[in-house]
């Protein structure tokens, strides 16, 4: 295959992360930037400054290879928002990890970046970009790169691309490895974790909880001293890394009336006649706004169930009548019955014509040149000698990479596959390709058994609200909204009206949407960071694509420490502030309770709880017998002797605990055994250090450096 044709064709299916040459776009020289300081500074990320013309200039860049690599024309909202997204955190981490690199002095060189773009073992990106068709081609990738010069720049651009995002990747990857094989055991450490596994105790031990009836939380006041105390004490807890936003809100979900389904089954059953009276069916479906017409044959069991089971054994003409589907009203007449193979296994050259850039070639030249090979194809038994014989790119230097299978169904290869499907195994065909200057010569050369195959013409109606009842819905939520100056006001305004009033604690600037909205909410989010937004405002009516919404501003958590004017902060802090007290109140009584010299039994029904003796626990627990995570109370009675009682609070209630045992029977390790368990540990502990960096360490780094983020007045 010619170079030029299978790089312009294979580059436009390049995975959506390959974006931006990212290295030169962060690191190189920037365009000329508008006066704006804001956009200017759009993006800054630690010392490096992306404006708002270079980040839109690669957005759009990267929505391109988008659409090329799904095949769609234009984006969703939602796909919209996805690909900023995936750029931004892209263009973080590529600065961050090459802050690193340059630091560490870590590098990537010629040879590595050429072998990981056209050697044997090239990375996966490059393999899809140096495709022939069928598979990777390390001698057109080679030849590529040996005369890069003699491609146009669009192809060249697409390239470099390429190499950029591969050599980061391999940047990256370096940068990784070197954090994750810094891990180290000591000996030492092996040896006294070796001894904490084997060190137990032997308790008696009785839990008084902190719901029991002497401390109920009706019995225990706290006052805002004791709030605030606890909270200061505790102040780290609440640390957050983002300024996050509270609100609550009211949906007007539009919603069809029954009067609008009435109506709406009226006109389908009227529609459903002239669909069963229509000459062409295919025709009339794509006349309906809910309707295509998909000219695939479908295999039994393709097809939603109730059209299959009507349909596939039924005789050409055969109608389903309208029934509900979903969000659709639907109703189907079989057109065709076909027997049809699923696959057809083909095999291909390539002649280039004379409308080819890359080669000089007369149209008489490729004319004869075509007619010759279509000879030869039709003649010669063996197709890989043809190939090798005419091909501008012989598919004998490379085995099987003219071989592929056509799908049935398959869109970009549909008109291929019809076409051959008419002929026979051993026919061959020709198909031009203008738009890269080569024709391909195809030969059919074995096909899958035929099966029975339905096309069928399908209408739609969708089941939507009618202008008059969206009219009278936004009329509610106008009516709704009047008058509210307050969150007090809209409180009362949800009850009286009997609304369902939602609420979203953590809005961030670049949130899409609320939950329970399914289009973009971009517009609400940016009023709720809007500087003129107070906390307590109340929105107008949003009308949003099923709904109109209106949104209130609870409360405004800058970054840093939360405050305690959060209702959760604050419900946190006086419950952990009253079990505080309760822990104080219950210590003070067990203490007493001990030092009377009362058993534990008579304590224990004292207080209405059970005691346990014998209890076995060990160092290395995390939980204390039945009672739950108490590492603290394990923590303190390892450093108790042996029959010594005591009394601490823990998570669950405050224990009195009598030691009974405290028992070391591991025997002394040799060496021979000591190196097998550090081993051992060592892959243990290393496995879980390694995934732990995978997982936080683009985090980590953000967390070291100052990042402003621009977008959300934007976007």
């Amino acid at each position: 295959m010619a170079a030029i044709g299978s790089i312009r064709k294979h580059s436009t299916i390049l995975l959506i992360v390959v974006a931006v040459a990212l290295l030169a776009f962060i690191l190189g020289d920037f365009s000329k930037r508008r006066s704006n300081t804001l956009y200017d500074k759009f993006l800054k990320i630690s010392k490096s400054n992306i404006s708002y013309n270079e980040y839109v200039t690669q957005l759009e860049q990267m929505k391109e290879r988008y659409r090329i690599n799904s095949g769609q024309q234009t984006l969703s909202q939602q796909e919209d928002y996805e690909v900023g997204t995936a750029l931004y955190n892209q263009l973080v981490d590529s600065v961050l990890i090459a802050e690193q690199s340059d630091y560490l002095g870590i590098t990537v060189t010629a040879e590595e970046l050429r072998g990981a773009v056209s050697g044997p073992n090239a990375h996966e990106y490059a393999q899809t970009f140096f495709s022939d068709g069928t598979s990777y081609n390390m001698q057109l990738a080679n030849q590529f790169l040996d005369n890069m010069d003699q491609y146009d720049s669009t192809v060249r651009s697409r390239y470099l691309e390429l190499e950029h995002y591969i050599e980061r990747e391999i940047a990256t990857n370096k940068y990784v490895n070197l954090i994750t094989q810094s891990f180290y055991m000591p000996t030492a450490f092996v040896q006294k974790e070796e001894e904490e596994n084997h060190l137990t105790a032997t308790i008696d031990v009785l839990q008084v909880p902190y719901s029991n009836e002497l401390v109920s939380d009706d019995k225990i006041k706290v006052t805002e001293a004791d709030i605030e105390k606890w909270y200061k004490e505790n102040k780290y807890r609440f640390v957050q890394d983002k300024e996050y936003r509270e609100v609550e809100y009211v949906i007007f979900k539009i919603e069809p009336t029954m009067t609008d389904l009435q109506n709406i089954e009226n006109e389908v059953m009227k529609t459903y006649e002239e669909f069963v009276a229509s000459e062409r069916p295919q025709d009339f479906v794509n006349r309906m706004p809910s309707s295509r017409f998909d000219s695939t044959y479908f295999k039994q069991g393709e097809l939603q169930p109730a059209i299959d089971t009507m349909l596939f054994n039924a005789q050409e003409g055969a109608l389903v009548p309208p029934f509900v589907d979903g969000d659709y009203w639907t109703f189907a007449k079989l057109l065709n019955v076909r027997m049809r193979p699923d696959t057809l296994s083909v095999a291909s050259f390539v002649i280039t014509t004379d409308k080819n850039q890359q080669i000089t070639r007369t149209k008489a030249e490729y004319e004869a040149k075509l007619d010759s090979a279509i000879t030869a194809a039709k003649t010669m038994v063996d197709f890989n000698a043809v190939s090798e014989m005419f091909s501008d790119y012989p598919m004998a230097q490379q085995p099987d990479s003219g071989r592929m299978d056509l799908i049935d169904g398959e869109p970009a290869t549909q008109y291929m596959f019809d076409s051959i499907m008419k002929g026979k195994v051993g026919d061959v065909f020709t198909f031009d390709v203008p738009m890269y200057g080569y024709t391909l010569v195809v030969k059919c050369e074995g096909q899958t058994t035929s099966v029975r195959k339905i096309q069928v013409a399908i209408g739609k109606k969708e089941i939507v609200a009618s202008q008059e009842s969206i009219d009278n819905l936004e009329s509610q939520a106008h009516t709704f909204v009047n008058g509210l100056a307050s969150l007090a006001d809209f409180d009362k305004a949800v009850v009286d009206k009997n609304l369902n009033k939602r609420s979203f604690e953590r809005v961030e600037p670049m949130t899409y949407n609320l939950p329970g909205m399914t289009v973009n909410g971009r517009e609400i989010v940016r009023w709720i960071y809007d500087k003129k937004t107070k906390q307590g405002d109340i929105s107008n009516v949003y009308a949003l694509e099923d709904m109109f919404i209106v949104v209130a501003l609870k409360g405004i958590y800058p970054k840093g420490n939360m405050s305690l004017e959060n209702e959760q902060i604050r419900s946190y802090a006086e419950t952990m502030a009253k079990r505080d007290k309760k822990a104080t109140i219950l210590s003070d009584m067990l203490t007493k309770d001990m030092q009377a010299g009362m058993t534990l039994s008579a304590i224990a029904e004292k207080y209405a709880v059970e005691a346990q003796n014998g209890i076995q626990t060990s160092f290395a627990d995390y939980n204390l017998s039945h009672y739950g995570p108490e590492q603290k109370i394990i923590g303190k009675l390892f450093g108790q002797k042996a029959n010594h009682q005591f009394v601490a609070d823990g998570e669950m209630g405050v224990y009195l605990i009598k030691v009974t045992k405290i028992d070391n029977s591991s025997k002394a390790v040799g060496e021979e055994d000591l190196s097998a368990q550090k081993q051992m540990m060592a892959e243990q502990r290393k496995m879980i250090f390694n995934n732990r960096v995978q997982r936080s360490l683009n985090t980590t780094l953000q967390k070291m450096v100052k990042i402003e983020d621009n977008r959300s007045i934007a976007f």
